[in-house]
Parts: structure tokens; C-alpha cells; sequence
């Protein structure tokens, strides 16, 4: 046996409430660092005191999670179009296609439509050959090159009812008109007035230095030339009569008044007989004059719709002669014609494009081939 109070020690550690104070103050010091925790969740309650982490041997060091967010930015999307473009218009193709042009804007303020200056398409002075490709007729290739089909026809001997065919090769005069190579005891004013020019116009597209400027064998350019028409011979004639049961003649052949020729200046047949198209559409100018393909008499000189300034020749045995689209005519009805005389001027009256003359042979209300008339 000991006595307490003879020992400080053994009194301190043996007295009961000694172990009471030690175990308040763990209590205390644990309520006050819980109190300054920060956050207390369900799931965390208790896990960041003294007491968890000695008592739980899986304790680790805790770990912060940090998530890295990227900038974000505002895209703005790529366009390839200045500040001047043609504004968009929706199915273009079709709900527009009758407008007159497409009106460009800047900033929101609308523009006039563009004006190509006068000089900006080059300008040829040489013939030019080209090569027939897939696709072409001699239209579109005389479109092509601004000049005018008879001038593509004339500077390669071809005519209307040619066939051109991909990988043949044509001459392409600079501008319409046509191609002449001087002959011995040629002036230019002699070859002006063959083709319905003046010298000036020669000289100044060929750039002579004179009407002397020319020699036997070169070719010229004559532009706006014309070729003559063919030397016109007078029919035979012969008294006209009319015979109502005289049978349709065939080409070329003599009618009940007189022989049949061709009823115009020129020979180029610009449309042809079909059944879309009633007659014979023949080239000219207003220079040019429409002629009674046979004897007859004039039953109808006019006005017809889509025809324009008409004349009608009766030739008896049901066969009548319709001359369409004149810018004059010069004979009156129930005047008596002979085959070739003049009936009226070329014009393009009525439901036409370009001069030319209209020409149609109708037998008993039907319409023929002309062609099986004239030639």
C-alpha cells in the first residue's frame, strides 16, 4: 500500500478525475475543430475529424479534383464573298427568268446595272479559220463570230442545205459581207459597185493607203457586200388563157400562162417547205424585188394577219401564188402579170424576222412543196 499523498505522481494518474479531465478535453478539442469545418455533407459527415482519421485505416491523403474548362469562342462562319455581290435570289431560274437584268448591291445600297464599254470585245480584221466541233450548225457558228449566216455560207460555197460535220474547217470572214480576190482590170470602185458598197468602206476596212493600193491575185474583205443576184433572162411569152380543167403541171413545166421562175432576186432559201411551215422563205433586202412565178391574174393585194403586206396571183386550173411580208406592193387586183414581172419590194411585214420573201403555191386550198414549182 501507498499513500497518495505521499506520491504527487501516483496521485495525479490514480486520481478518478483526472481521467474525467483528459477525456472532456479530446471531447472539446474535436467539437471545435468540427465547428470550423466548412461544408458538412451527408455522405462526408464526420470523415474530416481527429477521431475518423485515426480510427479508419484506409485514410488517405484527399485528393481535389479540378476540371479544366475551354475558352469559349464565338464562331463566325467563313464566306468566300466581298463586300459586292450579286444578291441571292431564290429558283433564279425560274421565277426571274423574264427579268431584265440581276441589280447588284454594296452595303445594302442597290447599283445600276454595270455598262460594258464599246470596245471591250476585240476586233478581227483577218479571216479566221475554224474547226467544226460537236454540236455547232452554221448558226450558232456565225452567232458566234458576229457575222451573218449568208456570210458564212458565201465564204465557204456552202448553201442552206449543206451539212457541216464535227472536224470540218471554215473560213471566218472578219465581218459580214464577203471575200474578193482582185483580177486583172479590178479598181475598187468598179468592185463597190459590184457588191453594193462604197470605195470608202473598202478602203478604210482594208486599210489601203489609196484606191491604187490593190494587186491581181490578193484578197479583200468587202464589208456589208452583197453577191449580185443572178442575171435575170425574160420568159418567152405567150398568150395567157385560163383553162379550169387544166391538170397541176409539174416543175419546170409550162402552165396555162406561161413558164415558171424563180420569184425573187436572190437565191438563198433561209426555211424550207415542211409541215410546220407552208411555204418557201427566200432571202433579200429592201432592194430587192418579188416577181409573178407564172402568168396570172392578181386576186388579192393587202393586209393578212401574220402575213403582212401580201400579194395573191390566180394562175387558173385551182393553182394560186402567195408573195408574203413586202414592205411595198406594186400591182392592184384583177391586174393581168406575166411570169417575172415585179409584184412588190422585199420587206419584213407582219409576223417575220429580217427581210425576205414568203413564197407560196396552193393548189385547190391545199399548199404544195414550191419547189416542185420553181427552181
Amino acid at each position: 500500500m501507498y499513500l497518495p499523498a505521499k506520491n504527487k505522481l501516483l496521485f495525479l494518474v490514480a486520481n478518478r478525475f483526472t481521467v474525467h479531465t483528459a477525456v472532456a478535453s479530446v471531447v472539446a478539442i474535436a467539437a471545435i475543430m468540427n465547428i470550423q469545418t466548412n461544408e458538412v455533407r451527408a455522405e462526408s459527415f464526420g470523415e474530416n475529424s481527429i477521431l475518423y482519421n485515426i480510427m479508419n485505416p484506409n485514410s488517405a491523403s484527399g485528393i481535389e479534383e479540378v476540371m479544366a474548362q475551354s475558352e469559349t469562342k464565338e464562331i463566325i462562319p467563313s464566306t468566300y464573298l466581298g463586300a459586292a455581290v450579286i444578291s441571292e435570289e431564290p429558283h433564279i431560274d425560274f421565277d426571274y427568268i423574264d427579268e431584265e437584268h440581276v441589280t447588284t448591291r454594296v452595303g445594302g445600297s442597290a447599283l445600276s446595272v454595270p455598262t460594258i464599254q464599246e470596245g471591250t470585245e476585240r476586233t478581227r480584221t483577218e479571216t479566221e479559220t475554224y474547226i467544226v466541233q460537236e454540236g455547232d450548225t452554221s448558226g450558232i457558228i456565225a452567232e458566234k463570230f458576229g457575222i451573218s449566216l449568208t456570210t458564212l455560207l458565201w465564204a465557204n460555197d456552202l448553201s442552206t442545205r449543206s451539212t457541216i460535220r464535227p472536224g470540218d474547217t471554215l473560213k471566218i470572214l472578219p465581218t459580214s459581207g464577203l471575200s474578193h480576190t482582185i483580177k486583172r482590170g479590178d479598181t475598187v470602185a468598179k468592185i463597190a459597185k459590184i457588191y453594193n458598197v462604197t470605195p470608202e468602206e473598202i478602203i478604210e476596212f482594208n486599210r489601203l493607203a489609196s484606191a491604187d493600193d490593190i494587186a491581181v491575185g490578193e484578197s479583200i474583205i468587202v464589208p456589208n457586200g452583197k453577191k449580185p443576184a443572178p442575171a435575170y433572162v425574160a420568159p418567152r411569152q405567150v398568150p395567157s388563157y385560163t383553162n379550169d380543167n387544166a391538170p397541176v403541171q409539174k416543175r419546170g413545166a409550162s402552165t396555162g400562162s406561161g413558164t415558171w421562175v424563180w420569184p425573187t432576186d436572190w437565191r438563198v432559201i433561209t426555211q424550207y417547205y415542211g409541215w410546220r411551215h407552208t411555204g418557201l422563205d427566200i432571202d433579200g433586202d429592201y432592194n430587192t424585188s418579188n416577181y409573178a412565178a407564172a402568168g396570172g391574174t392578181v386576186s388579192f393585194v393587202g393586209w393578212r394577219n401574220g402575213y403582212g403586206l401580201t400579194v395573191e396571183v390566180d394562175h387558173g386550173g385551182g393553182i394560186t401564188t402567195r408573195y408574203a411580208h413586202a414592205s411595198k406592193n406594186l400591182v392592184s387586183v384583177g391586174d393581168q402579170v406575166s411570169a417575172g414581172q415585179a409584184l412588190q419590194k422585199t420587206g419584213t411585214t407582219g409576223r417575220s424576222t429580217g427581210t425576205h420573201l414568203h413564197f407560196e403555191v396552193i393548189v385547190n386550198g391545199k399548199f404544195q412543196n414550191p419547189l416542185n414549182y420553181i427552181r
